[in-house]
């Protein structure tokens, strides 16, 4: 899309352009970033091609993005199952008093643990762990219980992958 397109498309209406500009970016940032999220090895060339800026430009462009810290990083999405990783568990999890430094390093120090959240509510730690099996399972939950108290659940499926939030 041009840049003619990109701020005539409907997504980004004036109410969207406003809360850009506000954030510090505008529509152009937000196409460069939604063209990044959908696929980090895009050639410059064609990026810049998509978004209607030189390639000079889109470099300044993406080098302020990562400065100020709005792209984070770039890598490969990979599929724990085919690495045998059949399983993904969420591991809710509350610690008994005094017991909040100890659970958070048992989760940092577990391998399988892919990713944890401190939430509000009933507990405080959301966990989501890839295993092999349910014994591997019982083994990370294992690592976690001595701190506190668990539950989890089994992923059956996840019909929204982790994707850009709205810009």
């Amino acid at each position: 899309m041009s840049n003619t397109e990109y701020a005539n498309n409907k997504e980004v209406n004036s109410r969207e352009c406003l809360r850009l500009k506000e954030a510090g970016f505008d529509a152009i940032d937000a196409a460069i970033l939604r063209e990044l999220a959908a696929d980090a090895r895009i050639p410059r060339a064609e990026l810049s091609r998509r978004v209607g800026l030189s390639a000079p430009s889109v470099a300044d462009r993406v080098r302020r993005l990562e400065d100020v810290g709005i792209i984070t990083g770039y890598g490969a999405r990979i599929d724990p199952a085919r690495l045998g990783y059949g399983l993904t568990i969420l591991i809710r999890a509350r610690p008994l008093p005094g017991e909040m430094h100890n659970m958070i390093e048992a989760i940092r120090e577990t391998p399988q643990i892919v990713a944890c959240d401190r939430v509000s509510g009933d507990d405080c730690f959301v966990a989501r762990a890839h295993v092999r099996d349910v014994a591997e399972m019982e083994a990370v939950i294992d690592r976690i219980v001595p701190f506190g108290a668990t539950n989890s659940s089994v992923v059956q499926s996840s019909p929204i992958e982790e994707r850009l939030v709205e810009l």
